[in-house]
């Protein structure tokens, strides 16, 4: 594959419009192994995103590769691990309207290219960047990609009656550990979450293997606008849990306009919403 396309990438009003999601469930849809090989040497991405070029609209790519940050926003390298400053970093962190906020302790964090033994194992046939989480030997580490500017950037965009939520991500899990899971909040209330040992028994894989596909996958999951996710947070309680070819694709709604009538129930509406988020927090 040629390297991915821009994180940064603006998308237009209208395509943004254009978007929808149909068929809504009740529970969000995890699928294992549809993934796709990819060409760039990174071994597999999203089957949402053209394996040549990367160039599809209305998705959102992190490869940890310096290469593909938006020209002028290059990224952050402050979790990029020593000598892979030139070709690796948080590409999603950046000074633009859209920048995504990952957060986390430096010291549990790391983007590099390559295995160290007792220290990460790059996925399977992934040579390229790959991010990855560690909590050296104690406790539990944890990073989190908050996506809240991004969408509030492309719902000012849209305008009145449109909002944009994420209702797809796609991700390249490298040799799956028992010690692993991801969660998907919004708002601060967790949506759903995906844990290593899970996967494992599901495909009967060894937890830390390197190479066999049943510990070496990609996990897709497609939400319901109604649980679309605005937060993911990747935790380990050992060593280590990583990742590589982060795709998050966008989806809009409709927000119906309350009749004159109806305003006065509409605002006590907004009023009981924001208790009840209040309290859930």
């Amino acid at each position: 594959m040629n390297k991915f396309s821009k994180l940064t990438k603006a998308l237009s009003l209208s395509a943004i419009i254009g978007l929808g999601f149909a068929g809504a469930s009740n529970a969000a849809n995890i699928n294992f192994n549809n993934g796709v090989a990819a060409t760039d040497g990174s071994g597999l991405t999203s089957q949402y995103i053209d394996p040549n070029s990367g160039s599809v609209p209305n998705y959102f790519i992190e490869t940890f590769d310096q290469a593909t940050g938006a020209p002028g926003f290059p990224g952050s390298t402050a979790y990029t691990d020593a000598g892979f400053e030139q070709d690796c970093a948080v590409n999603s962190i950046n000074a633009s309207p859209i920048g995504i906020s990952v957060s986390g302790n430096a010291g549990e964090i790391g983007v590099r290219q390559g295995s160290v033994p007792n220290t990460a194992a790059a996925p399977a046939n992934d040579s390229t960047c790959y991010g990855y989480l560690s909590n050296n030997g104690s406790g539990t580490a944890t990073v989190e990609f908050d996506y809240t500017n991004l969408l509030n950037y492309y719902t000012a965009l849209a305008g009145n009656g449109v909002q944009i939520g994420i209702t797809y991500l796609g991700f390249y899990w490298g040799s799956v550990d028992t010690y692993n899971d991801f969660e998907f909040y919004s708002g601060g209330s967790l949506v759903t979450e995906i844990s290593g040992v899970g996967l494992l028994n599901q495909f009967g894989g060894s937890s830390g293997n390197q190479t066999a596909p049943s510990s070496n996958t990609y996990v897709e999951i497609e939400f319901s606008i109604a649980e679309q996710f605005d937060t993911l947070v990747i935790n380990t309680s050992g060593v280590a849990g990583e990742f590589d070819n982060l795709v998050i694709g966008l989806s809009t709604r409709e927000i119906p306009v309350p009749a004159p009538t109806g305003l006065a129930l509409f605002a006590f509406g907004l009023v009981a919403l924001g208790l009840r988020s209040r309290l859930k927090k």
